[in-house]
């Protein structure tokens, strides 16, 4: 399967999930093999995928091999792996995805069977569609791609009810204090709802907490690892525009825009292994240590 467009790597990854019967793509399975992500892909990772292949699967009925983008493929690893595309064994299964089709080599293309996936949004809306949810209901769920691009997948597999469980949300974690608030955002980090909630309710009473309490709740954010903390300052990013209101913390709108940059900036520095608990004082901090 050769998944193409700007969601072919949801849309591969979630497929390749369910032939293992997983929710999530784990990152770590005796019958999968991920290969790419990141630079150029080579012959010696392709080796790897031909010897990986010849055994059996150990804990399902499927081997997996998730490549891509296809793009990065080298001349040589496409060479190499052809015959395995032509050859495969009844338990393994090949997922690959591209962005763009003109990209990938005619040799790979016309092994594989194409499926067009357009957009991420689009393939969610159309799986959302599938399931039932209206479109008030989807437009909500939608919002949440912008932080997770596989936040919706706990939706489409049962008919839930999200503007109901937003009301439940924030019934139960109205009032909370910081300390709690920060352990459910981090116990909620499979079910974006209640994160959104408990990150928002944090969030909306930053500029009242003691500098004390902003530290501790640093602390614990940084133990939940870089995932919840990029999370978190996405949510801190959409509360800046949407319902913090005009002067929260006592921000006028350039030192609201001044710290929105140092979030933007905030992830880069996180996947350059920047310390979590450092950048989480520094922009919690931001509405009391202004200049």
């Amino acid at each position: 399967m050769l998944y193409l467009g700007g969601g072919a790597a949801i849309a591969a990854r979630e497929e390749a999930a369910r032939l293992l019967g997983e929710d999530l793509l784990p990152q770590e399975h005796p019958d999968l093999l991920l290969i790419g992500e990141k630079g150029t892909i080579g012959i010696g990772q392709v080796r790897e995928v031909l010897a990986w292949s010849r055994y059996a699967p150990v804990r399902t009925p499927w081997k997996v091999v998730l490549i891509g983008p296809v793009e990065r493929l080298s001349h040589e690893a496409a060479s190499a792996l052809l015959k395995s595309l032509e050859e495969t064994p009844e338990y393994l299964a090949y997922f690959l995805y591209a962005g763009n089709l003109d990209f990938v080599l005619p040799t790979i293309r016309s092994r594989c069977r194409k499926i067009w996936v357009p957009s991420v949004r689009g393939y969610w809306e159309d799986k959302l569609i599938q399931v039932g949810y209206d479109s008030k209901e989807r437009e909500f769920l939608l919002e949440f791609l912008e932080i997770d691009p596989e936040a919706l997948v706990g939706f489409v597999s049962e008919r839930r009810f999200p503007l109901r469980e937003l009301e439940e949300a924030r019934e139960e974690l109205e009032g909370l204090p910081i300390e709690e608030l920060v352990a459910r955002f981090l116990a909620y980090q499979k079910d974006p709802i209640r994160r959104r909630v408990a990150a928002r309710t944090l969030l909306a009473g930053l500029p009242e907490l003691l500098v004390n309490d902003v530290l501790q709740a640093a602390e614990k954010l940084a133990r939940g690892g870089k995932d919840a903390v990029l999370r978190f300052f996405a949510e801190y990013l959409l509360i800046l525009y949407s319902e913090a209101p005009e002067g929260w913390g006592g921000l006028s709108t350039e030192e609201r825009r001044a710290l929105a940059r140092k979030l933007s900036l905030a992830k880069e520095e996180i996947e350059a292994n920047a310390n979590l608990r450092l950048l989480l004082e520094v922009l919690l901090l931001w509405p009391k240590l202004r200049s």
